[in-house]
Order: structure tokens, then sequence, then C-alpha cells
């Protein structure tokens, strides 16, 4: 099952610790165009939709790949 990124921010997003991570740094730039880049729908048809348990959000697995 295709497992989706929940579209609220969560307290552990980049942008959220302005302190930890900054904004001109290679990981705030991924962190602002993470949604552009990948999307959920865009690997949907690789994933079984009555089968299984929800997997992690293909952007994020993307995203993690990435970096």
């Amino acid at each position: 099952m295709l497992g989706r990124r929940d579209p609220q921010r969560s307290f552990f997003d980049a942008q959220t610790l302005p302190q930890r991570v900054a904004e001109d740094s290679f990981y705030g730039r991924m962190d602002a165009v993470s949604d552009v880049l990948f999307s959920d729908d865009d690997l949907a048809e690789m994933y079984c939709a009555d089968n299984g348990r929800p997997c992690l959000p293909p952007s994020l697995t993307c995203g993690v790949t990435i970096l």
C-alpha cells in the first residue's frame, strides 16, 4: 500500500529548526524544494493498492536517497 506524506509540517522538519539547519545550506534548500521535486503520486503505480501495510511515503524515500 502506498504511504502518503502528511501535508502538515511536524516539529522535526528542517524549517522549524532554524538554529540547527541553515536555509542556505544544502539541507535547507533540499527541504524547501522537496515538495516540488518528489510527489507521492509520481510513484503510486509501483505500489499495490489493496495488499500489505502502508509503506514509507515515496517522496520521503526519494529525498533520503538524494541526501
